[in-house]
């Protein structure tokens, strides 16, 4: 009598990728205490590992869960619920320095924007799947048919993350599944048409919405690396985060100030635990402590993608994949805003700065990498 297969085994999975995303959390955690050891609160170091807790407990609980591909047919729905969140965000969320991103219920506070970017990865990967052949003989007309949908709800998502004035988000989001669609398959002029839009869209954004965008961006043009000019800066109030940051870049050197001699912990930098956490990262720890945290991520990255090519369940693939994108495009983001290659836009460093949000669904993203990187065994 033949046994019938029953339950699944993990016997092994991707340990690099472990690894990198455990060390980065470590070394977010020391950084949030070095932060909060000179800024005379501990509060901030306390909920930081409190979101630590809860974020490596949910990886692990996706790494475990039995079986992803049995959920495709709830991603449609996991895109229905992100737009209700963002939706509830606009009418009940709380604003904070002129963007209303955060949601509150209870006693908890999400951003549910790091949700929607999370969900539209999921969804892309079944939908993509599901439509493969077609994908890969689309034409534009082709396209807008049989694509409407995943068209239409991303334009609904990113319409309310503009009104909610994330734009890092939107920008993050709309280079993974752009990147999505390439590695899926899509012809490289549809490629083109789609990022030619994006950019145009981008530019309409900047130049005819709010204020600050604007400003943001003739900040950028005095301190960017590609845009300066060598005729004397005139230094206004605006630019004041933007030129602590490479002042304290600049002062770290190789080898960095050392931990007590660290400037921009010291209120220096308003938003040093989250946004700008990079820069105090190369400055206590120089060009070389900086190059850690980065080439961690890369490693993070480049070994999810090696799991991602070696699956042979097509939909896998295109979540890991997604998944591995979401994340490091963020990081290159806050990366070269740090260091002024972007202009100046508010996002969080994975793993490493403050923030329950984006911290849980960056680690979820993490599981379900390692999920599909594990080799099982049934009895």
């Amino acid at each position: 009598m033949r046994r019938t297969k029953t339950q699944a085994y993990i016997v092994s999975f991707d340990k690099v990728i472990l690894f990198a995303y455990l060390a980065l959390c470590f070394i977010g955690l020391l950084t949030m205490l070095d932060i909060a050891s000179v800024q005379s609160s501990m509060s901030y170091f306390c909920k930081h590992l409190a979101f630590l807790l809860i974020s490596i407990l949910s990886a692990i609980f996706v790494l475990y869960f039995p079986n992803l591909d049995k959920l495709k047919p709830l991603n449609p729905y996991l895109v229905y619920l992100a737009i209700i969140f963002l939706g509830l965000v606009l009418m009940m969320g709380t604003t904070v320095k002129g963007g209303t991103r955060q949601l509150g219920i209870g006693f908890i506070s999400f951003q549910p924007s790091f949700f929607a970017r999370l969900a539209l990865v999921f969804f892309f990967a079944s939908y993509l799947d599901k439509k493969h052949e077609e994908l890969l003989k689309a034409d534009v007309k082709s396209f807008l048919s049989d694509f409407a949908p995943i068209i239409m709800l991303t334009a609904v998502i990113f319409i309310l993350i503009i009104l909610e004035k994330h734009l890092s988000t939107l920008i993050i989001s709309g280079l993974t599944l752009l990147g999505v669609l390439t590695y899926a398959g899509l012809r490289y002029r549809l490629i083109g048409l789609i990022l030619l839009v994006g950019l145009l869209g981008g530019i309409i954004i900047l130049t005819q919405g709010d204020d600050y965008r604007s400003k943001r961006l003739e900040i950028y043009k005095k301190y960017s690396l590609f845009l300066r000019s060598d005729k004397d800066i005139k230094i206004e109030a605006d630019d004041y985060q933007v030129k602590e940051s490479l002042t304290a870049l600049s002062s770290g050197g190789l080898l960095g100030t050392g931990i007590a001699r660290g400037r921009a912990k010291h209120y220096y930098l308003p938003e040093a635990r989250t946004d700008y956490i990079y820069t105090v990262i190369g400055e206590e720890f120089g060009f070389l402590g900086a190059f850690v945290v980065f080439a961690l991520h890369c490693l993070l990255f480049f070994r999810a993608f090696r799991v991602a090519n070696r699956q042979e369940n097509r939909y896998l693939q295109f979540l890991c994949a997604g998944v591995a994108m979401n994340i490091f495009f963020n990081t290159l983001v806050n990366v070269g805003v740090s260091i002024s290659i972007l202009p100046p836009t508010g996002n969080t460093l994975p793993f490493v700065s403050y923030g329950g949000s984006a911290l849980l669904f960056d680690s979820i993203g993490v599981g379900v990498i390692l999920n599909i990187s594990a080799k099982r065994r049934y009895v």
